[in-house]
């Protein structure tokens, strides 16, 4: 639900659906969040959701990256200079993505 709200543009509403949420949440929710914020260029929402998704799986990177691409986006350089550091002071590497193709 969190994803086609925010697909759809309306963060807000997608945002106080996962406040009342009476359930513990994972990163998997908040993350829905950080995209649709990317898709809309909504950085102060992103922020918030992003936090989250640190406190909840401290040790993944992918948050960080994409919240480093909404500032980049939005160009505010130095805070995306600043996140891709702090992957870079933790030992964390991306890993790449692959492709595999099967032909006939």
């Amino acid at each position: 639900m969190v994803d086609i709200l925010g697909g759809a543009g309306q963060l807000e509403d997608a945002f106080e659906l996962i406040r009342t949420m009476p359930m513990q949440l994972h990163a998997g929710v908040w993350g829905a969040l950080i995209l649709a914020c990317r898709l809309h260029s909504n950085v102060e929402l992103a922020e918030i959701a992003a936090q989250h998704c640190f406190e909840l799986e401290p040790d993944t990177t992918g948050y960080c990256s994409l919240l480093a691409n909404i500032y980049a986006s939005v160009k505010r350089w130095d805070d995306a200079k600043r996140l891709r550091k702090v992957v870079g002071e933790k030992g964390f590497i991306k890993i790449p993505g692959c492709s595999w193709m099967d032909s006939i």
